[in-house]
């Protein structure tokens, strides 16, 4: 019984996260394109072919904007032959290191080389810098 209880869990939590949501303020028919792109790259180098600069780049972007706890629009990300540089801001050092190990979990990618920046106002809520509200 117990067997039965955590398979159907699993399956259940298998299914949940693979459902895709469309980004706030973004069409579905846009969002389901961007997916079946992503899917289609992700195929190709399941199957041993060179990924483009551009899929690659695709598939590491739409791993950034899959996790809910990073801003992704403030990420700009760069591919050279699976060479990945991060740049723009987040508002944590935990953050910072999260963005670096999805994007090196990412197949095809070879290196990171992570340019993010911690911006304190954004944690703080301050908008002028040295000045609390």
């Amino acid at each position: 019984m117990k067997l039965s209880f955590w398979c159907f869990a699993i399956a259940l939590g298998l299914y949940a996260c693979s459902r895709e949501e469309p980004a706030v303020g973004q069409p579905k028919a846009q969002s389901q394109t961007r997916v079946d792109e992503t899917r289609q790259a992700e195929k190709a180098a399941d199957a041993g072919k060179p990924l483009s600069d551009a899929s690659l780049t695709q598939i590491v972007r739409s791993a950034l904007e899959s996790e809910s706890s990073l801003d992704a629009r403030k990420i700009d990300v760069e591919n050279r032959n699976g060479d990945i540089q991060l740049h723009g801001s987040v508002e944590s050092n935990e953050q910072r290191e999260k963005a670096g190990r999805i994007v090196g979990a990412v197949g095809g990618v070879r290196n990171v080389q992570n340019d993010l920046t911690i911006d304190d106002s954004a944690a703080t809520g301050s908008t002028v810098p040295g000045k609390k509200q």
